[in-house]
């Protein structure tokens, strides 16, 4: 599979994961508070800021939808953020130098992001099933390159096949990222995190495989990158104690900055390079067995396994030539002088 171009970030590949901090609209409706989040997100590490572009009178019926925090229409109504709000985000995101991302909801708002100019779209799992809205997301992207970052939470197979199929038939799978999603918030129990879905992602559609995760902590982050995700995303928030839709399942700055740290700390310890490192050599000096007189021998005397041991530090003749793979080049060979017992011996220690 071939790297994705975000902007000035690259997906896949040996790249670095690409952290995406979640803001969605937990701005509360202002453009300050975005700013100050942006600059936090920053800060902590974040690749990318994402918000959500809601035209609520266009992707849904007006007080049809009642969630865990209340009326959603006036929810989104009450945090709107206009196009023109957006394109200032944009902006100020290119002055502090991180990447900004948004998550349309509608036909109507992907139009609008497109004129705005963004470098990359992020559909949420509600969306996965809106087979139009993918159509176009995916024409654009064909024409544009420009990636589409697809949540798959609370979705079939079936209908994350029929999402891929789209991209396919529009020639922009290559743009494609597929986001493992639970969407549940929180998902309070961990056997709904289904971790083991990346792989199955990445085997079956051949594309780069996120992670959009919803948890308290970050321990399944942790555990994504390990499994082969290329991007993390995590909701986002100055103070879980906000009043809002999400705030309290989001993370605040301390433990967005842990979560990059600790994503930048599994990717160096991910190397597949056997290999003996500097440090390593230091502990197995002593550590390691040596071919060790286990009596006083005698010059002259022959070497055999009733006056050889292993024993450490591992400085002398290794160990392992006193197994019969490799105890011909040492055994009835002679001393060359009187080895004491406990000597480690060295190779001019023996008659070759």
């Amino acid at each position: 599979m071939k790297e994705i171009k975000f902007g000035k970030l690259k997906i896949g590949g040996r790249n670095p994961v690409i952290i995406v901090a979640e803001i969605a609209d937990s701005h509360n409706g202002s453009v300050s508070t975005a700013k100050k989040m942006i600059k936090e997100a920053k800060k902590a590490g974040a690749d990318v800021v994402k918000f959500q572009l809601h035209l609520p009178d266009v992707e849904m019926v007006p007080n049809s939808i009642k969630m865990w925090s209340g009326n959603l229409y006036k929810i989104l109504k009450k945090n709107l953020f206009t196009p023109e709000m957006h394109k200032a985000m944009m902006n100020y995101c290119k002055k502090i130098g991180i990447e900004y991302l948004c998550t349309p909801f509608c036909p109507e708002a992907v139009d609008i992001l497109d004129e705005l100019g963004v470098k990359a779209f992020k559909t949420g799992s509600g969306e996965l099933t809106n087979l139009p809205m993918h159509r176009k997301l995916a024409k654009i992207s064909a024409l544009k390159n420009k990636p589409v970052l697809v949540s798959t939470g609370m979705s079939t197979w079936k209908e994350v096949r029929e999402a891929v199929k789209i991209y396919q038939e529009e020639r922009a799978k290559e743009n494609l990222i597929l986001m493992n999603c639970t969407s549940e918030y929180p998902p309070n129990d961990y056997t709904h995190a289904n971790l083991g879905l990346i792989q199955k992602l990445q085997k079956e559609f051949r594309v780069w495989v996120g992670q959009s995760d919803h948890t308290l902590d970050n321990y399944t982050a942790f555990a994504a990158v390990v499994l082969g995700t290329k991007v993390i995303e995590k909701h986002f928030t100055l103070d879980r104690r906000q009043k809002g839709p999400d705030h309290a399942i989001y993370l605040e700055s301390q433990m967005l900055k842990d979560l990059v740290g600790g994503i930048r700390k599994i990717e160096v310890a991910l190397g597949d390079e056997k290999q003996i490192s500097k440090e390593e050599q230091v502990v197995r000096n002593w550590a390691a067995h040596s071919v060790v007189a286990g009596r006083d021998i005698k010059k002259g005397e022959k070497l055999t396994l009733q006056n050889l041991m292993p024993k450490r530090p591992g400085s002398g003749i290794p160990a392992k030539f006193l197994d019969k793979k490799y105890s011909s080049k040492l055994l009835v060979k002679k001393a060359r002088c009187d080895l004491p017992k406990n000597t480690i011996l060295k190779w001019n220690d023996i008659m070759i």
